[in-house]
């Protein structure tokens, strides 16, 4: 059946790789700034699909993953929010769950609402690792397609 015009469909724009200089994120810690590039939200999207890779050494608990958190920066002004941590999370987006492999690139991809407090948000991302191993230096990344709704022409 073919999609009415004027429906609801979703429109994808154009991932965005974090990749910088991530390291060794051990069991039970977060990531650190600079693991990853900051991500502007151009579109003003109001969803995305976000996908971590990553790798383990060793293979990971059983129902194990990573929470990811958004740190708003620049919000008024220069000013930022806090750094997520175990004290102060912030802003959840999302648990991304390990597969119980040994050394092999892993894919989790959520749909998460982006928690835009301006145009062109601009986030960091963090990682919280969950997995009961350590997650290898250079071998993991995240990805962010920006998700809108339109009207299908």
């Amino acid at each position: 059946m073919a999609i009415d015009t004027d429906a609801a469909i979703e429109f994808f724009g154009t991932p965005v790789n974090l990749a910088s200089t991530p390291a060794l994120v051990a069991d039970g810690d977060f990531s650190v700034t600079g693991d990853l590039d900051p991500w502007t939200n151009v579109d003003d999207a109001p969803m995305a699909s976000v996908t971590l890779i990553m790798e383990v050494e060793v293979t990971a608990d059983d129902n194990s993953g990573c929470n990811m958190y958004f740190r708003a920066i620049d919000v008024e002004g220069s000013n930022s929010d806090e750094i997520p941590e175990a004290e102060y999370r912030h802003t959840f987006v999302g648990f991304f769950p390990a597969l119980n492999v040994t050394l092999a690139l892993q894919r989790s991809t959520q749909r998460i609402v982006v928690p835009n407090y301006k145009t062109s948000s601009k986030f960091e991302v963090y990682i919280e690792n969950l997995t009961g191993q350590e997650i290898t230096v250079t071998t993991w990344t995240v990805i962010i397609t920006p998700i809108a709704i339109g009207p299908n022409a």
